[in-house]
């Protein structure tokens, strides 16, 4: 099962936005040290699916009389839509960085 983990996720965001007094060496490779920020994303959203896919699964189980076990399918639910709340919020920083380097002006 691979949930969308925000512990793994955290590291790698608070080494992108840690501030710091002097200036980050740049590498002329990029996604040698790190992975490519798209990476991130697909590999993120890969996860979300799953958990809903996970969920899902969970529920129709939980329904048919598979399982009787509704404490495990409720904690999938909730695991499943924080991940995706959490993807929301992101898609949506992005589209608001998106929109202001439009609106700059060269």
């Amino acid at each position: 099962m691979a949930d969308f983990n925000i512990h793994n996720s955290m590291p790698l965001l608070l080494e992108m936005t840690k501030p710091s007094g002097k200036a980050e060496p740049t590498s002329t490779e990029p996604g040698k040290d790190h992975p490519q920020f798209s990476e991130f994303l697909k590999n993120s959203l890969q996860e979300v699916n799953s958990a809903q896919k996970t969920a899902d699964k969970a529920i129709e189980e939980l329904v048919t009389g598979e399982s009787s076990d509704i404490h495990s399918t409720m904690i999938k639910m909730q695991q499943a839509s924080i991940s995706l709340q959490m993807m929301m919020q992101v898609r949506n920083k992005i589209m608001d960085a998106y929109q202001e380097v439009m609106r700059t002006q060269v």
